[in-house]
């Protein structure tokens, strides 16, 4: 057997070197590659960085400008704030390499029905030509998001104070000084003044307050001139006869619902509707439910019979009628009850369960509102009324008829009053957008569906009534927010002193009697009194302990507001001592959230919403173009 000696190969641990010597170059170059990447990545991310940073402090610059400059805003198009300008850091130091543009014009649904929007739109580059560019849309802020707000807390010299543990829910502010008294008030939501607050420590204050802020104005009747238009466009402006205060009022307006589609409610803003009343000449008392005065049949007031298998109205001075007797024997009364009924007093008359007052105009007085001239028929004159006993034209004043012809679907729910039926909705009334207009002086009362503005223009709005929501305002669940209401008078807002709203004592009764459905008041909606205040007539009057508010007597029961009150200047509803009325006032966030049709503006803005756009082909022309307002 022949053996082999293995020799070592020359060379063998050269190439080994090389090669371990290759693979360790070659690392080192990725990691300078990768390195180098990474570098390049970080300062491209920083510049971008940079490039936003630039971005959103030029938002910030243009909406500083619209803050201090609302004029800043055009009505059309945009305007340029910043043209390439140079920017500081958070230090004050030029941001080097970078320049900023600024643009702001209007945008959104140019009418102001749901409020006024806007766009700051910024665009930060470079010398390379790298851009950013961000849209911010702004709101401007309503006076529907404030509980209460005031431009003077005093009326005729006096300063009135917040105290006697007031809460107060919503936002609060004034233009002049906010007092609270030793009695301490609760503040839930912000506070805001343009002066200052004495008595600060009698305050509670859940989310702060802040002093000597930038005054806000309450709008002119000059700012709400297109609101005519508006109303007048869908038959929904009016002229009234009058245009004083609440003691010369001779205009009504009823709000009420009609079930259409016949599913049982009439909830639906597609059912809102109003009546439009005005009293004759001389007949304002009768226009306001006033308690008769002076000699006057008692027309308004009286009290429920029987008749043909349902109640009927029937007022004080048609009892001692002939007819009204033999009526009643007609319908299972006996002799002696039917000439009982017929020779009653008007204090046994209204002392009786179910007694009341109402509003001239209302069906149910058609025993005595229908005139023999007009109604030559006795029957029709002399059975009582009814929801239906509709009077177009009666003892005290007339109906205002719409001009459209109805809808068949009304028309068939409501014969008796289908042509006297304004229509609130689009689906009934094409150009309707949720405005009411009357120049002068009007009285409310009744139920709303739906969004809606009334505007005295020059005048007084006086509730005669409860006006409340058809969907309860306290709903937290599936359709909050379903109707809204906005009263703004060019005067004053003022509950009236009638036989309705305050208790009245019959001669010889010796007390006090409440005749109207509840012994409080319900008054839901934003009000805004741009002369004065809201506040109650004759509220320092008597009666002093005829009902009570929650368990405590005092003069005319609870005013149960749900909303905002916005005033000059703050107006009284009640005295310490038991007159007018127990504030019971809560706050309807869904008025910040969705305010009334074309409700004012502050002029302060608020964000809506951030947007970044894409830079390629950045046209700012073209962008506000795109945006711009539509009708």
């Amino acid at each position: 057997m022949t053996s082999f000696t293995r020799r070592p190969r020359r060379g063998i641990a050269l190439i080994t070197a090389l090669l371990m010597l290759s693979v360790m170059a070659a690392l080192a170059l990725a990691s300078i590659y990768l390195g180098s990447n990474a570098g390049l990545a970080a300062r491209a991310a920083e510049h971008e960085r940079d490039l936003r940073y630039a971005a959103d402090e030029a938002l910030a610059i243009g909406r500083s400008r619209l803050d201090r400059v609302p004029a800043t805003l055009p009505d059309t198009g945009y305007r340029t704030v910043l043209a390439s300008a140079a920017l500081n850091d958070a230090s004050g130091q030029p941001i080097r390499g970078l320049e900023a543009s600024v643009y702001v014009g209007p945008s959104g649904i140019g009418t102001g029905q749901y409020g006024r929007f806007a766009s700051i739109v910024s665009e930060a580059h470079d010398a390379s030509g790298a851009r950013f560019v961000r849209r911010l849309e702004l709101t401007q802020e309503s006076f529907a998001k404030f509980a209460y707000w005031s431009n003077r807390e005093s009326n005729s010299g006096s300063t009135i104070y917040f105290g006697n543990d007031d809460e107060l829910w919503g936002p609060v502010w004034s233009n002049d000084q906010i007092s609270i008294a030793s009695s301490r008030a609760t503040f839930h939501d912000e506070v805001g003044t343009a002066s200052t607050i004495s008595g600060v420590s009698y305050g509670s204050f859940s989310k702060g307050y802040k002093i000597r802020q930038p005054r806000i104005d309450l709008p002119s009747n000059s700012r709400l001139a297109r609101l005519a238009g508006y109303a007048s466009a869908a038959g929904l402006s009016f002229n009234a006869p009058t245009s004083g205060s609440e003691t010369s009022v001779r205009m009504r307006i009823e709000f009420l619902t009609v079930d259409l589609n016949g599913n049982g409610d009439s909830t639906e803003a597609t059912e809102a509707f109003i009546r439009v009343y005005t009293a004759n000449a001389g007949n304002m008392w009768a226009l306001r439910g006033d308690w008769p005065t002076g000699g006057q049949p008692n027309d308004l007031c009286g009290d429920w019979h029987a008749i043909g298998g349902e109640q009927r109205f029937f007022p004080v001075s048609v009892h001692n009628t002939a007819w009204f007797e033999t009526l009643l024997r007609a319908n299972g009364y006996s002799n002696a009850a039917a000439a009982t009924h017929r020779a009653a007093s008007t204090t046994t008359i209204l002392s009786g369960q179910g007694a009341r007052c109402l509003l001239a105009g209302d069906p149910r007085l058609a025993s005595s509102e229908r005139l023999p001239a007009n109604y030559p028929v006795a029957a029709d004159r002399q059975s009582g009324g009814t929801d239906r006993t509709f009077t177009p034209v009666g003892k005290y004043g007339a109906w205002r008829q719409f001009t459209a012809t109805p809808s068949a679907a009304l028309a068939a729910r409501r014969p008796w009053d289908a042509g006297y039926l304004y229509p609130l909705s689009r689906a009934n009334n094409i150009n309707a957008k949720g405005v009411i207009h009357v120049n002068g002086t009007v009285g409310v009362s009744g139920w709303v569906a739906g969004g809606v503005t009334l505007y005295a223009e020059n005048g007084t709005i006086v509730v005669l009534d409860d006006l409340r929501y058809m969907t309860d305002p306290a709903l937290t669940g599936p359709g909050r927010c379903h109707d809204i209401l906005g009263l703004i008078a060019g005067k004053d807002v003022v509950v009236a002193d009638n036989a309705i709203n305050t208790p009245q004592q019959p001669s010889g009764s010796g007390s006090y009697r409440v005749l109207d459905e509840t012994k409080d008041l319900f008054v839901h909606g934003v009000m805004m009194a741009i002369t004065t205040s809201f506040r109650v007539e004759n509220f320092a009057d008597a009666p002093r302990n005829a009902t009570s508010c929650e368990g405590a007597t005092n003069g005319r029961g609870c005013l149960y507001l749900t909303g905002g009150v916005i005033q000059e200047a703050r107006g009284a509803v009640g005295l310490l001592s038991g007159e007018g009325y127990v504030k019971r006032y809560s706050y309807d966030r869904c008025a910040a959230e969705k305010p009334p049709p074309y409700f004012p503006t502050t002029g302060r803005f608020q964000d809506n919403g951030f947007y970044e756009l894409d830079p390629t082909n950045f046209d700012i022309a073209a962008l506000f173009r795109r945006i711009a307002p539509a009708p």
